[in-house]
């Protein structure tokens, strides 16, 4: 059986690749509170929404700029 080599790129890609799909799931459920009007929440802690969504956003231009950095260090290759 043939298996590649864990090289620091593909590591490096694998931790954003993760990255990704941790912050995709979390805007996703704030995507549900929102649209839930807040119900999921009592309190005064619907006033983070607007924090929460910021710095998921921000971590998603975050590892986008990350998977581009690798894709420059890759080049051409596969």
């Amino acid at each position: 059986m043939f298996t590649i080599k864990e090289t620091s790129w593909l590591e490096d890609f694998s931790e954003a690749q993760q990255d990704i799909m941790e912050d995709a799931f979390l805007l996703e459920a704030l995507a549900w509170y929102a649209v839930n009007n807040g119900s999921f929440m009592r309190g005064e802690r619907g006033e983070y929404f607007p924090l929460v969504f910021k710095r998921l956003c921000d971590y998603l231009s975050q590892h986008a700029l990350e998977l581009h950095h690798l894709r420059e260090r890759m080049g051409d290759q596969p």
